[in-house]
């Protein structure tokens, strides 16, 4: 093969490479809505992700202060991960083990969590979000790409499932608001 031949066949993989990772993170680039529209509040979570294969239970807690939403992953009692989210970038404080995202986290508690409107000025052109008593539904091009069911009561106290069509997974989070003893 010549080197017109190898560059081809490198182009091409490369192409590949930028469709798998499209496919792989579902299309949807990160939203960016600002933290401060939840309000200042801790959230105790029990996280179970199922995906073909293989299923992952953790605890995370959300520490929403300010314009900044801390998500911490705990397993066993001890920290597994960490990251802060400013509602434009990621910074993670401590990295995420293989198979977990933090930006595929952030879109699924901002797609679970965010007030309708914010959402709705969020989500890229193609995207869009229905909501109803009990669940809210999002759609790209006009197919159901996710759906997420809320228990009875308040979003962030409870049971809410969210299932990636696309992506193939549910995530099943249980959820109380624990008590803020900052002073």
């Amino acid at each position: 093969m010549g080197w017109r031949g190898a560059r081809f066949v490198l182009l091409a993989a490369l192409g590949l490479a930028g469709c798998a990772s499209f496919w792989l993170s579902g299309g949807l680039p990160l939203l960016k809505i600002s933290p401060a529209t939840f309000g200042s509040r801790i959230i105790e979570q029990r996280s179970a992700i199922v995906w073909p294969g293989e299923q992952r239970v953790l605890e995370m807690v959300l520490d929403i202060h300010g314009g900044t939403m801390t998500v911490i992953g705990l397993t066993f009692g001890a920290r597994l991960f960490s990251f802060d989210y400013d509602g434009e970038k990621i910074v993670e404080t401590q990295p995420l083990p293989s198979g977990l995202s933090a930006r595929r986290i952030v879109n699924d508690l901002l797609l679970i969590y965010a007030p309708l409107d914010a959402l709705r000025v969020a989500l890229p052109a193609d995207w869009t979000v229905h909501e109803e008593q009990g669940g809210r539904q999002v759609f790209f091009d006009g197919a159901l790409n996710i759906s997420i069911h809320y228990d009875e009561g308040a979003k962030w106290q409870g049971r809410t499932v969210l299932d990636n069509h696309a992506l193939h997974y549910q995530l099943t989070l249980d959820s109380r608001e624990a008590e803020d003893d900052a002073p």
